[in-house]
């Protein structure tokens, strides 16, 4: 199982570009709201009826394929009066050309809450909106084309796919679903629900009572979900307030999150792993193993379904994982008061510092790590630039983006030697 990094831009960007996935820190769409194809028979706030599914074979679906990534981009209007206010485009980076472009139409709907995904065929766009709207989830062809809503949710309902991604068996996909409570004081319904992309109906997969869980990604034909469980001798109650847990602190003795391997199709679940509180830490999840840094600042993996770490490599202090590929783990760290780029080679253990550097918000820092190229190579910021820039779409149109160019492809051998040259990523059609 391949995971892309959770948030797909840099250290430096990360905070910057990405919304928060909160009540409040959306803004309302456009008016003029993509149109489901096929509307299904269902009433409003309904329970998704439970699933009958057949087995089919699970895979994970995020920001990557394998030919290129894929992010959301608002994009300034006319004029570039204000950011977003084009519409959002699909940003794309071709790793096989090492090219960048917008590909498709712009959507139609505000930057606020708003995921974009692909798999090997098509591109999936999710907006969750605010309170008072409904969520769209559209699919298109990975040029653009074909774009349609796959399903009319109701109004009052949710789609959480802030987490990183979606599962698909090919003619469904999974994804979190919330029933959303009109009182601040009393939580939200939260299922696992897969939605049939033929028939146009959402199925219950399972669903999360008290505390919401999430999904992590698939394993061995399993849906990998977490649940927080309040031990049974617990003497407090959760307290609900501005639809949280409000007295987490008092809660926190007696609270454990688990990662479970759940099978859609019998409900089965198998406990993997858990930690005390309400969370699971250990959230990188990739190759079918948990990562991790341990307190005496150690590489420790966990392969799904044993119950010992593997201690892999000594860190410096303070480092943590950026991201973990298919041949290597990418961590950052500061050391005297400089931000260092570390590579570990998973193939033979070494740990290495890249001397890379690249000129970001003023100064001279680590080169930012945007994900994996391809095997062994991976897509960098090489460079940033404040102010709008222009980036070409695939039909030759010209769109205004916010401020940051200068991409590559670097090798690992490119991140460890500096005398090794990177594959510079191009705008074609810009000026």
């Amino acid at each position: 199982m391949r995971r892309w990094n959770h948030c797909v831009m840099t250290p430096i960007l990360c905070a910057a570009i990405l919304t928060g996935c909160g009540r409040g820190n959306a803004t309302p769409a456009s008016t003029e709201k993509p149109q489901a194809t096929a509307t299904p028979e269902t009433s409003e706030l309904a329970e998704p009826t439970p699933t009958q599914t057949p087995a089919r074979a699970l895979h994970w679906i995020d920001g990557r394929n394998s030919e290129g990534l894929y992010w959301r981009e608002p994009l300034y209007g006319e004029g570039g009066r204000r950011y977003g206010d084009g519409g959002i485009g699909a940003h794309y980076f071709d790793f096989a050309r090492a090219t960048e472009e917008i590909v498709g139409k712009p959507q139609n709907f505000e930057n606020g809450n708003v995921y974009l995904f692909a798999d090997e065929d098509s591109l999936y766009w999710a907006w969750s909106g605010m309170i008072l709207d409904t969520p769209v989830l559209l699919r298109s062809d990975l040029d653009g084309s074909n774009c349609e809503s796959v399903y009319d949710f109701p109004q009052g309902t949710a789609i959480g796919v802030w987490d990183g991604g979606l599962a698909s068996d090919g003619d469904g996909l999974y994804f979190r679903y919330s029933q959303i409570s009109d009182d601040p004081k009393v939580p939200d319904e939260n299922f696992l629900v897969r939605l049939d992309l033929t028939t146009r109906t959402l199925e219950t997969v399972t669903r999360w009572d008290k505390f919401w869980g999430k999904l992590m990604g698939v394993w061995q034909n399993r849906l990998l979900i977490t649940r927080t469980l309040l031990a049974e001798d617990c003497p407090v109650e959760p307290v609900y307030d501005h639809y949280s847990v409000a007295n987490r602190e008092e809660l926190s003795p007696w609270l454990r999150t688990v990662l479970y391997a759940l099978d859609p199709v019998t409900g089965q679940e198998e406990e993997l792993y858990s930690e005390p509180g309400f969370f699971l830490a250990r959230s990188d999840l990739a190759y079918d193993a948990l990562w991790s840094v341990d307190d005496q600042s150690r590489l420790i993996c966990r392969p799904l379904g044993q119950t010992e770490d593997q201690v892999l490599a000594q860190l410096p202090e303070g480092a943590y994982i950026w991201g973990v590929y298919d041949e290597d783990v990418l961590l950052y760290c500061t050391e005297e008061g400089e931000q260092w780029l570390y590579v570990y080679h998973r193939a033979d253990g070494s740990l290495d510092r890249s001397p890379r550097k690249g000129w970001f918000g003023g100064e001279y820092r680590a080169i930012s790590i945007i994900g994996e190229a391809g095997p062994g190579r991976y897509l960098v910021l090489s460079d940033a630039n404040t102010g709008m820039q222009q980036l070409a779409g695939a039909d030759g149109t010209q769109y205004l983006i916010d401020g940051y160019n200068g991409y590559a492809i670097a090798s690992r051998e490119a991140l460890l030697d500096s005398s090794v040259p990177m594959t510079p990523v191009t705008r074609p059609g810009t000026p």
